[in-house]
C-alpha cells in the first residue's frame, strides 16, 4: 500500500474518533484529547505533501462555512442543541418539582408525610420540562440550520426571527396545562411589546444622532474651507512694499479672527435647538414611559375590577384585597364586594347613583344577591351616600379617613410580602453583599421594603377610595370617578426606586391585557381563536428572538441576564 492511501485513512480514522471523542468529553478534557489529536495529525501530514494541499484547501471552505454568525463554546452546532435540549430538561424539571413541594416543606407537611414528596413527579411536571426542552433545544438546531441554508449574506434578525417562531410553534402544545400556556404567551407578548418599543426606540434616536454628527461635519467643512479662503484674500489684497534700494519691506502679520473673516465657531443657532430639542425629548420618553405605562394599566385594573370583575382571575383579586387589608374587612369576600359596585352602578342610574336618604347601608346591600357576603362589616344604623363608599371604608364615612385607613391596613400587610421577597433576592443574587456588610445590608433591604409596601399601600387605597373624589363634587357616581382614581393610583408607582418602575408597570399591563382580552370575548368584540395562544406565543418568541441574537443591549441587564442563562450564545 501507498505512503499516500495510508495516510488518508489514518487521517480518516483521527478526525472521526475526535469528533466521536468529543460528545463524550467536557469542555477541558476535550480540548486536551484534541490537541492530542492534532499532533499526531501534523505528523502524518509531513509524509505527504498533497494531502497537506487538499487538506488546507477543505478546511478552509469548512472554515468560512462555520463563520456563518455562530458563536458555541467550543462545540460544533448539533452537540449545542442536544446540550441545550437536555440541560433544559433537567432544569425545568428541577424548577418544576421544587415549586410542587416547597410549600409542603415550609408548611412542615412533608416531614410528617414524606410521600408528599413523590407528588413532584407528576405529569405535569414532565410536560412542563419537555415544553422547555424543546423550546429551548429547537430554537438552537433551527437557527445553525437556517444559517447554513442561507450563507454569510443571510441577515441575521430574519435568521433568528425564523428560528424562534417555528421554535415557538413545535414547542408550545407540549405544555399541557392551558392556564399556563396562557399565561406564558401573555407574558412573552408583553415583553415583546416591550423590548419591540424599546428596540424601535433606539433606533430612531440612533438616526437621529448619525444624522446631526453628519450635518455638524459638513458644517465644520464648510466653515474650515471658508475660513482659509477668506485669509487667503485678506492676505493677498496689497502687494508688499518697496523700500528706495527696491528691497521688500518686512510687514507685521495679522491674526484675523473668525469673526473678522465671516466665520463662526458655533453650528447653526436652528441645528443646536433641535439637537437640544431631540436629546431632551429622549431623555423625557425614557423617564416617564415607566409611569404613564403604569398609569395606563391601573385604570384599565381599576375599571376591570369594578364593571368586569369576573374577567379577573380570582388569584390577583384575592392577591390584591388580602395584601391591601380588605380581607380582614370581609372576611376574604371582597371578590364580592367589587362585583356589587358594578352591579348597583349598572341598575341603579335614576338618582344619581345614590342610597336613599335615611336607609342604613347594611339594609340596602342586604337586597342584593351578593349582599350577605359583606353585610357582615357593617355597622346596623351606618348610612352611606354611595354603594362604593360603603364598599371602600364601610367602617366611616368620611372618605379621606376611609383612605387613610385603607393605607395603614396595608402597609404592614405588604412588608409581610416584601421583606421575605427582597430577603430572598439579597440571599440568592447579592450575598456578597451580605457577607461584606451585613448591618448596612439589612438596613438597605428594610429601607427598600418600606419604600414598596408604601408605593403598593398609596396605590390600593387610590384606585379604591380615590373615586370619591368625583363622587363628593358631582353628587352622583360616574365612570370618570373611577378612571381619576386609576390614574392616582399609577402615579403612587413614583414612589418606588426608578429601576423598578417598569418591571412593576410590565406586570400590571400584563393583568390588565388578560382581562381585557376576556372582556373582548364577553363583549363579542372579537372571537376566540383555536390554537391563538400558539400564534402569539410563536409571534413573541421571534420577536425576542431576533432582538436577542442581534442587540442584547436593549433588554434591561436582569432579563439580558436570564435570557443568556436559558439561551447561551448561538
Amino acid at each position: 500500500m501507498d505512503i499516500g492511501g495510508t495516510s488518508h485513512l489514518l487521517n480518516t480514522f483521527a478526525e472521526f474518533a475526535a469528533r466521536v471523542t468529543s460528545h463524550a468529553l467536557t469542555d477541558k478534557e476535550k480540548e486536551s484529547v484534541v490537541q492530542g489529536f492534532r499532533r499526531f495529525h501534523e505528523r502524518l501530514e509531513r509524509f505527504n505533501t498533497d494531502a497537506s494541499l487538499k487538506r488546507l484547501a477543505i478546511d478552509s471552505q469548512n472554515r468560512r462555512k462555520s463563520s456563518l454568525k455562530c458563536q458555541h463554546e467550543d462545540t460544533d452546532c448539533w452537540q449545542n442543541s442536544i446540550r441545550g435540549f437536555i440541560k433544559a430538561y433537567i432544569v425545568g424539571f428541577s424548577v418544576k418539582y421544587g415549586l410542587n413541594i416547597v410549600p409542603h416543606l415550609i408548611s412542615l407537611r412533608a416531614f410528617k408525610r414524606p410521600s408528599l414528596l413523590l407528588r413532584g413527579f407528576c405529569s405535569d411536571t414532565y410536560s412542563f420540562a419537555a415544553f422547555l426542552s424543546v423550546l429551548i433545544g429547537s430554537y438552537k438546531a433551527f437557527l445553525c440550520t437556517i444559517r447554513r441554508l442561507r450563507g454569510e449574506e443571510g441577515n441575521d434578525h430574519i435568521n433568528a426571527l425564523v428560528a424562534g417562531m417555528l421554535a415557538g410553534l413545535v414547542s408550545a402544545k407540549l405544555d399541557r396545562s392551558p392556564t399556563r400556556r396562557k399565561t406564558i404567551s401573555l407574558y412573552l407578548f408583553s415583553r415583546a411589546l416591550q423590548y419591540g418599543c424599546v428596540w424601535l426606540f433606539d433606533g430612531y434616536v440612533s438616526r437621529q444622532e448619525d444624522e446631526e454628527l453628519k450635518a455638524r461635519s459638513r458644517w465644520m467643512t464648510r466653515a474650515h474651507s471658508d475660513n482659509v479662503t477668506m485669509y487667503s484674500k485678506q492676505g493677498q489684497e496689497e502687494p508688499e512694499p518697496l523700500d528706495d534700494e527696491g528691497n521688500a519691506q518686512p510687514v507685521p502679520k495679522m491674526n484675523w479672527s473668525p469673526e473678522q473673516m465671516g466665520g463662526t465657531m458655533e453650528p447653526p443657532a436652528d441645528d443646536s435647538a433641535r439637537s437640544s430639542l431631540t436629546s431632551k425629548a429622549t431623555d423625557t420618553i425614557r423617564r416617564w414611559a415607566p409611569t404613564a405605562l403604569m398609569t395606563v394599566a391601573v385604570t384599565a385594573l381599576t375599571f376591570e375590577f369594578v364593571f368586569h370583575t369576573d374577567t379577573l382571575p380570582r388569584g390577583f383579586v384575592s392577591f390584591f384585597s388580602k395584601n391591601g387589608g380588605y380581607d380582614s374587612v370581609y372576611s376574604r369576600k371582597m371578590y364580592s364586594g367589587f362585583k356589587l359596585i358594578g352591579q348597583d352602578f349598572a341598575r341603579n342610574t335614576n338618582s344619581g347613583r345614590r342610597i336613599p336618604a335615611g336607609v342604613p347601608t347594611k339594609d340596602y346591600l342586604s337586597q342584593m344577591s351578593l349582599g350577605k357576603d359583606v353585610v357582615g362589616a357593617f355597622d346596623s344604623h351606618i348610612h352611606h351616600d354611595f354603594v362604593a363608599c360603603g364598599i371602600y371604608h364601610p367602617h366611616t364615612t368620611s372618605c379621606l379617613l376611609g383612605l387613610v385607613s385603607t393605607v395603614l391596613r396595608s402597609f404592614p400587610n405588604s412588608m409581610k410580602m416584601y421583606v421575605p421577597f427582597n430577603a430572598m433576592v439579597y440571599g440568592i443574587f447579592k450575598n456578597k453583599e451580605l457577607r461584606k456588610d451585613p448591618l448596612g445590608t439589612i438596613v438597605k433591604l428594610i429601607k427598600s421594603s418600606a419604600r414598596s409596601s408604601l408605593f403598593f399601600a398609596l396605590m390600593v387605597s387610590f384606585t379604591t377610595n380615590g373615586s370619591c373624589i368625583l363622587r363628593a363634587l358631582l353628587g352622583r357616581d360616574t365612570i370618570a370617578g373611577y378612571v381619576l382614581a386609576g390614574i392616582l393610583g399609577g402615579l403612587a408607582v413614583l414612589v418606588e426606586a426608578p429601576s423598578r418602575r417598569i418591571e412593576l408597570a410590565m406586570y400590571v399591563f400584563l393583568r390588565a391585557m388578560g382581562s381585557g382580552w376576556n372582556i373582548s370575548l364577553k363583549q363579542g368584540l372579537c372571537k376566540s381563536m383555536r390554537h391563538g395562544e400558539v400564534a402569539l406565543f410563536s409571534f413573541s418568541m421571534a420577536v425576542l428572538m431576533a432582538i436577542y441574537q442581534n442587540k442584547t443591549t436593549t433588554f434591561s441587564l436582569a432579563y439580558r441576564s436570564t435570557l443568556t442563562r436559558i439561551f447561551g450564545k448561538n
